[in-house]
């Protein structure tokens, strides 16, 4: 991360050249020298000769990109450690947003997180993700790594320049603007297995100079392709631990269902309930029809099974769902994207921007399966949900048991996985220029992402219904291609925008110009999703709709003023009025920067901030989805099921309809920061920023888990079996109303509780001059998080997180993992045609202990995967003693020669020393990796060379 600071008695020229990849360069000068080049800053519309002003800006330069070996823009931001937990990753199946890469600034979540293209936001991508701060969907992977010149991260507030979803603050990618000639680049990268490989091709040309042509015209495209690995492939984890905790990666695979069927016998006529336990054995019947070596018996230790699993000494087929459990799926990228500008005259100049991008995730997946034990919820698009549950009558010609009905475990021959392709276009064209003392610019904006997904081989329920009701044997079913279908769903998103804006200054203070901007736009924003006729008719098995459509255009107008009252003081104001449909807010900005001398200069802000509800939210449609949670009525302590209960109602797998909610309120929030710029030496540059975030009324998905717990409060939300025999009694015998299973929750997006916290950033830059042995440039980027917090509604405890899961250690929230510590040490050498580099990167521990329940404290915290707690893995205190996911520190280094001519030739190495990721057992590690993605990777030593040709 690059910061040069360079502090002065009279004033600092800070000149960017954007005509190359070249490094800004910080320049003392005297007041008698030449006019002072004034520029944009991300986070404010007022040119200033001065980078740093009243709040943090980072900035990633060209050279920068380089040195972290990032083939994405998704692996250069999750580098950064003001970035935390709560993105978006596309690297596997199985989220609401999978095939989107999104980033969160502080962990607040990819919805408070806004992302810029030039100084222009992108849109939305055509997902409803119904989970906590990811209701926008910014997806990385439409912005090409070749084409950044840089990248500027505002690390404060920012909503009162930019409007809704700026409350963590700003990335603003910027391009290249003007380009003369033709570079070709070619790189190839992949571990020392060959696993995660990755293949790109980058190009870009230009002609024409603005100032002797009159135009500048630019190119550049980027095509990435990489293959998919598997996690039995992966290496670079604690394979072992994984392997004998969770039950991965042995022959066993964790699942039992292959096309050989398992029967279990109902035990009560007509309630469902089936046995399914070493104790009732004798009323499970497996076939056995397929090669020895497909077989398996099943023992304990080998298996990992508990001593009640009906699996335990029974031979059976097995399934490897190995060959199917992936760390990373294959994907293709296109990225295109283009630039012309003209000099009209005197001093206006139009400029036209147009881009493509096409991103494409093949998920592998297993041949879907059945285990009718329990009910499969159906959705359709409208009407409740109904179930399917393949029940055998007694006197089916595959039902092995002559007096009982009988459940099903069985998988289908079709392909499995699924597909995910986003295209998304991007047109920008627009005039600026100086009119008297006014500088200015106009646009118009239009972006628009289509999204296309395919979900292979889902259960058909017309097909299988015949099972029951023509006696149609399994086998036949199994050979009849209907049985399965494909399922194609669709979305779009757009933005269509106009706006201006101009500066200029207004008289004058002691210290400067008083500098004045304002300006406005109005942006109409839409969103349609549209799923299969297959699942709007009801006709899958265990597949969920997400629909909606919806439109709004919102209306905004800002203004800034910049007040140098002293050649050492100075503050800015700013503030934005957005006008939405249903709604509209004012937010205000004020900072002030203090130069103290020549060496220190301190600098505070306060502003308050807003994110308008997603279309997703509040527009007409819904998300269907499954869950798992704890029925307490049916598991009251969380482990040991009531009489009459069975122990699938203490982890109990649910659908869910989540209905959007028109009058939902906006999230507010309040944040400042306080910080010192030190300058020791004119070589050594030292930042120092704490920052305070708190939300408001956060917009999220009212809890499954809360409902149940609170089911009262809500009437007619959870959804249970009326069945008589499936009823709890009480003491004497009498039935419990409404005490059935639960097969559904409803529920709605509201406003809820808020989340704070705080944190301390530090950047030092040593730039050393060593003669005829070359420069050293040695940078350091630290954050530490101090608080963590949240309060999940209104009233709720709240609980500092630092240094946890969040949601395990207080079990009312949702938060994830909030590591205390994140870092990065970099050297660069360079000397000649040689440059030379090495990095380290840190990220601290995460405990998994459970603390409190809101209000709740336990009198003993305990480990919530330990042997005994609710989330208990037999096998996990064996190996975890401390209960924690532990820190990790990972080394990296490259070089790069430019002795030939116009060539350029890299290597890149990270994690040199082939640290293993640590191991993770959570929910929001991806349980089938064995990690935690968030904040690890499975890459071990990886390699990136990188071949670069300029024609001169």
């Amino acid at each position: 991360m690059s910061k040069h600071i360079v502090l002065k008695r009279s004033v600092v020229a800070v000149a960017l050249t954007l005509a190359s990849s070249s490094v800004v360069l910080a320049q003392q000068v005297e007041a008698n020298a030449a006019p002072i080049q004034k520029v944009f800053v991300t986070g404010s519309n007022i040119k200033r000769a001065d980078k740093e002003g009243s709040s943090p800006v980072a900035t990633i330069n060209r050279k920068d990109i380089e040195a972290t070996g990032a083939n994405t823009v998704s692996e250069l931001i999750q580098s950064i450690p003001a970035f935390g937990s709560g993105a978006s990753l596309d690297l596997t199946d199985g989220s609401f947003s999978k095939g989107a890469a999104t980033a969160s600034l502080r962990g607040l979540g990819s919805s408070s997180t806004l992302i810029l293209l030039n100084g222009r936001r992108i849109t939305a991508s055509a997902y409803a993700d119904p989970n906590q701060g990811k209701s926008a969907v910014y997806d990385l992977n439409n912005i090409p790594v070749s084409a950044i010149e840089r990248v500027e991260i505002f690390k404060d507030g920012a909503s009162a320049v930019y409007g809704s979803d700026a409350i963590a603050g700003v990335i603003n990618f910027i391009t290249k603007t003007s380009y003369q000639g033709a570079d070709l680049s070619a790189s190839m990268s992949a571990n020392d297995d060959g696993e995660f490989a990755r293949k790109n091709v980058t190009g870009s040309f230009g002609f024409g100079d603005l100032e002797e042509n009159g135009y500048n015209a630019f190119f550049s495209f980027d095509l990435a392709k990489r293959d998919s690995t598997k996690i039995a492939d992966v290496n670079d984890i604690e394979k072992t631990m994984y392997s004998i905790i969770n039950s991965r990666l042995n022959p066993l695979s964790s699942n039992l269902t292959s096309t050989s069927p398992f029967f279990y016998r109902e035990r009560t006529a007509g309630a469902k309930n089936f046995a399914n336990s070493y104790a009732l054995r004798a009323d499970v019947i497996n076939q056995v029809n397929c090669p020895a070596s497909e077989q398996l018996t099943g023992d304990i230790a080998a298996h990992n099974l508990s001593s009640t699993s009906a699996l335990v000494g029974r031979t059976f087929c097995n399934f490897n769902l190995n060959d199917y459990t992936e760390a990373q799926s294959a994907g293709d990228d296109i990225n295109l994207l283009s630039k012309v500008t003209f000099k009209i005259g005197g001093d206006i100049t139009s400029f036209t921007e147009l881009g493509f991008s096409r991103s494409d995730r093949d998920y592998i997946g297993a041949p879907r399966s059945m285990q009718s034990t329990a009910a499969t919820t159906v959705f359709a698009l409208s009407g409740a949900p109904s179930s399917f549950q393949m029940i055998l009558p007694v006197g089916h010609p595959d039902n092995p048991f002559a007096n009982s009905r009988s459940a099903v475990g069985l998988r289908f021959n079709s392909r499995g996985g699924s597909d995910n392709t986003n295209e998304t276009v991007r047109f920008v064209t627009g005039l600026q220029g100086s009119t008297g003392r006014f500088d200015w610019e106009t646009a118009a904006l239009y972006n628009r992402n289509e999204r296309n997904e395919t979900y292979f081989g889902m259960l058909y329920q017309p097909t299988l219904m015949r099972v029951m009701t023509e006696n149609r044997t399994l086998a036949a079913t199994l050979a009849d291609p209907t049985a399965t279908a494909d399922v194609h769903n669709k979305g779009f998103s757009q933005v269509a925008q106009i706006d201006a804006k101009a500066s200029t200054t207004i008289g004058s203070l002691p210290g400067g110009d008083i500098g004045l901007a304002f300006g406005g736009e109005i942006r109409n924003e839409r969103i349609g999703l549209t799923p299969s006729d297959l699942t709007q008719r009801g006709d899958i098995v265990g597949l969920s709709n997400s629909s909606a459509s919806g439109e709004r255009t919102v209306k905004s107008a800002f203004a800034e003023v910049r007040t140098p009252f002293t050649k050492n003081f100075e503050m800015d104001f700013a503030g934005r009025f957005d006008k939405y449909p249903t709604m509209h807010k004012f937010v205000p900005k004020v900072g002030a920067k203090w130069t103290v001398n020549e060496l220190l200069t301190l600098r505070s802000a306060y502003s308050e901030g807003f994110r308008a509800p997603a279309l997703v939210q509040v527009s007409p449609g819904g998300v269907q989805s499954f869950t798992t949670v704890l029925d307490v009525l049916r598991c009251p302590d969380g482990q040991n099921p009531a009489p009459g209960a069975d122990r699938t109602d203490c982890a109990r797998g649910i659908s869910s309809l989540s209905a959007a909610t028109p009058d939902l309120l906006p999230e507010t929030s309040k944040s400042y920061s306080f910080g010192a710029i030190l300058q020791p030496t004119k070589n050594l540059d030292i930042l120092v920023d704490y920052y305070n975030i708190r939300k408001e009324a956060e917009t999220a998905l009212l809890s499954a888990q809360f409902v149940i717990e609170h089911e009262s409060a809500y009437p007619g939300r959870v959804v249970r079996d009326t069945n008589p025999a499936n009823q709890l009694v009480d003491a004497n015998g009498n039935i419990i109303p409404n005490s059935g299973p639960i097969s559904a929750v409803n529920r709605n997006y509201v406003n809820q509780g808020a989340t704070a916290t705080s944190g301390i950033d530090v950047e030092a830059t040593l730039r050393t001059n060593l003669g005829d042995y070359g420069r050293l440039v040695s940078k350091v980027s630290a954050s530490q998080t101090l608080t963590f917090k949240r309060a999940e509604r209104p009233g709720d405890a709240e609980h500092n997180l630092v240094g946890t899961i969040g949601g395990l250690s207080d079990w009312a929230t949702s938060v994830g993992e909030i590591p205390r510590y994140r870092a990065n040490a970099s050297v660069n050498w360079t000397r000649g045609v040689h440059s030379v580099s090495a990095n380290l990167k840190f990220i601290s521990g995460v405990s998994m202990m459970r603390i409190w329940d809101s209000h709740t404290t336990y009198p003993e915290q305990y480990c919530y995967y330990g042997k005994g707690a609710p989330g208990g893995q037999a096998r996990f205190s064996d190996w975890v003693s401390n209960c924690s996911i532990r820190s990790w520190t990972t080394l990296g280094a490259g070089y790069t020669y430019t002795g030939f001519k116009n060539l350029t030739l890299s290597l890149n190495v990270q994690n040199l020393l082939d640290e293993r990721a640590p191991y993770a057992s959570t929910s929001t590690a991806a349980i089938n990796a064995g990690y935690n993605s968030q904040m690890h990777n499975g890459y071990g030593r990886y390699w990136r060379v990188t071949a670069n040709y300029n024609f001169k």
